[in-house]
């Protein structure tokens, strides 16, 4: 059920810095913020407090929040800053109140359009105490971040998939895509799909896709050939796709390969399947692999996809995430305010137990992991980088379904 601001009065006395919407406190303005003012407990003695209620004894622990809150990417940033929110709601209102010995104040900050502006708003933060940084959303912002961060003894959290930019106390909590790739090409390997090619943008993502990908099969001894990297447009598409056709053919019996990785999504999806039907690449005999851009319901619309794989965090938990969300705000969030959902439910679970911040890189980097309410099991590790636990879908007629079960803990 939607919460009334009634309900949310936890969340809107621990955020600062922000200005009331009509349904949640989520504009930033660049004020200082004030000091927080929490619910008191009751005066006598025997009254046992409501869940959720914070001793007015409990230290606060300022925990800043960068998300791009204007330019290209508001929307994004806003969702973001919303599920952040409703995470904070959450772990506060449940939690019995003689569980509560600290409490965390978000300070979200507009990290802009440039690394320029994510810079000065870490800057910011630091400067107002905050002990803890969840993002930037852009790799280019964490790397002016960092060290800004480092300087201050200020750990970092963010949103970012990109490996080069993890590194001590600064964590990418992204889906890594070498991850995706290992995750599928482990699944397919063990079935028997020995010879893969490749479909990939001619960028760093279908780059580091391919690298992943052969080193992947290298070590497990399949082959990966052809690989056709394209400049994204139709005409450079349709030659790839051309090309991989006739390879095919050349090939002898039993050296074809058998599966295409595909490392694009959306629209693009849609013009390199046309283009493999073009040049008769017969997909009912061949087998299509993906990452996580095809966790998109719209996929299961292209007849040529059913069947394909691609891997996933575990679906139900972020069915279970989304439809709170919608009842909460009352419109449907992108797919990485769940990054940020699990991110504060990290910190909030790290924290609100403790009478200090309780976010030390040790705790930080249980080798047991977390299980994230929206994206199932991670761990953070001591190099910056996350270990996440995917499932594998397969895609249908009705939409995508799981055919391989992530493990549920860490062995190692």
């Amino acid at each position: 059920m939607t919460f009334p601001l009634s309900k949310l009065a936890v969340c809107a006395l621990l955020l600062t810095g922000c200005a009331a919407t009509g349904h949640m406190l989520s504009a930033v303005s660049g004020e200082a913020p004030s000091a927080p003012v929490v619910p008191p407990l009751a005066a006598a003695s025997s009254v046992v407090p409501p869940p959720g209620v914070i001793p007015p004894s409990a230290p606060s622990v300022k925990v800043a929040l960068l998300l791009p809150l204007s330019g290209e990417s508001v929307a994004v940033g806003t969702a973001m800053l919303d599920a952040a929110t409703m995470a904070l709601s959450d772990n506060y209102l449940t939690a019995p109140s003689d569980q509560i010995h600290s409490q965390i104040i978000l300070l979200p900050r507009d990290s802009g359009s440039t690394p320029a502006d994510a810079a000065t708003a870490a800057q910011q933060v630091v400067g107002q105490g905050a002990t803890f940084i969840i993002g930037p959303l852009f790799s280019q912002s964490i790397a002016l971040v960092a060290p800004i961060a480092r300087a201050h003894h200020v750990d970092v959290l963010s949103f970012s998939n990109n490996r080069a930019v993890a590194g001590p106390g600064v964590y990418v909590f992204g889906f890594l895509p070498e991850q995706q790739v290992e995750r599928i090409a482990e699944y397919a390997y063990l079935r028997n799909y020995q010879r893969i090619a490749v479909l990939a943008p001619n960028d760093s993502y279908g780059q580091k896709i391919r690298d992943t990908l052969i080193d992947s099969y290298r070590r497990k001894g399949g082959v990966v050939s052809p690989v056709e990297l394209y400049a994204p447009s139709p005409a450079n598409i349709d030659a790839a796709a051309a090309r991989l056709e006739a390879a095919y053919a050349s090939a002898k019996e039993g050296r074809r390969f058998q599966a295409i990785f595909i490392a694009d999504g959306g629209y693009q999806l849609k013009h390199i399947i046309a283009s493999l039907e073009k040049h008769h690449v017969d997909l009912q005999k061949i087998k299509l692999l993906g990452t996580g851009l095809w966790d998109d319901p719209d996929i299961a619309g292209i007849p040529e996809m059913n069947g394909a794989w691609f891997p996933s965090s575990p679906p139900q938990p972020y069915r279970i995430f989304e439809r709170h969300f919608i009842a909460t705000y009352g419109y449907k969030p992108v797919r990485l305010a769940s990054l940020a959902y699990d991110a504060v439910t990290l910190v909030a679970n790290l924290t609100r137990p403790t009478t200090g911040s309780g976010l030390s890189d040790t705790a930080l980097t249980n080798p047991a992991g977390f299980d994230g309410p929206a994206n199932g099991m991670y761990r953070l590790m001591s190099d910056g980088t996350s270990d996440r636990k995917l499932d594998v879908m397969e895609i249908t007629p009705s939409g995508a379904k799981v055919i391989d079960t992530a493990p549920k803990t860490f062995s190692n």
